[in-house]
């Protein structure tokens, strides 16, 4: 079982959670931001990257039983999962609580960051711990727009539609960016992960060249975007 890593994560590149963890379990660019998934079955952690897979926010789950300890305002906390509740969370961290929803609470990290305790509907035990940018919690959907008077300009990720490279199975990963335009043509491909085959991830470099995606939206209109694909082997 992997163990939870620790918040410095966050800022850094993926390659310290591939370090870490290995290749990948998947990796998906989703409406919310770019998702690159590491774990196995009792486990997970999910790092939300930007365009140049640095990490802005990670997402936990460990089996129950499971301990995570973390710095909030200058005081350690530590919480455990399938143990720790939504009262006793509350409690506990009063002075550092920022907002809620139906099955999670927002705590202040630091002045730019938070935590976010996720709990089970039925029985409000902590199931997810998430740590990250504010700017990144608000696009995951866990705190509100400061300035909800502003137009909103909703953004649509790209979705593939054909591609010269099926995914695969296999120990091996490679992922890969690849910059569109906005009419979806890929533009260019970069390996931000490598596999320990140099010529495969090179030629994987040329066959995605020829790749086609719905592209990106924001707003309803058509833009040039990025996103991250994982190729297993």
């Amino acid at each position: 079982m992997i163990s939870p890593p620790a918040v410095d994560v966050l800022h850094r590149p993926i390659a310290a959670l591939v370090r870490a963890y290995g290749a990948p379990a998947s990796v998906a660019t989703r409406d919310d931001g770019q998702h690159v998934v590491f774990g196995d079955a009792t486990a997970s952690v999910s790092a939300i990257v930007d365009d140049d897979a640095t990490i802005h926010a990670v997402d936990l789950v460990f089996p129950a039983g499971t301990r995570f300890s973390i710095e909030l305002e200058g005081k350690t906390h530590t919480f455990t999962f399938g143990t720790t509740t939504s009262l006793g969370a509350r409690d506990e961290l009063a002075t550092d609580a920022e907002t809620e929803g139906a099955n999670f609470r927002v705590f202040r990290r630091t002045a730019g960051s938070g935590l976010v305790l996720v709990f089970e509907p039925k029985t409000a035990l902590l199931t997810h711990v998430v740590i990250g940018d504010r700017a990144t919690l608000l696009r995951l959907g866990y705190l509100t727009d400061p300035t909800p008077i502003q137009n909103r300009f909703p953004f649509a990720a790209p979705v593939l539609k054909h591609t010269a490279v099926p995914d695969g199975s296999g120990d091996h990963a490679t992922v890969l960016r690849i910059d569109l335009d906005r009419g979806g043509r890929v533009k260019s491909v970069a390996v931000i992960v490598a596999s320990d085959d140099a010529a495969f991830d090179q030629q994987l470099v040329t066959r995605l060249a020829s790749d086609a995606y719905a592209p990106a939206k924001l707003g309803g209109r058509s833009i040039g975007a990025s996103v991250f694909r994982e190729v297993r082997h």
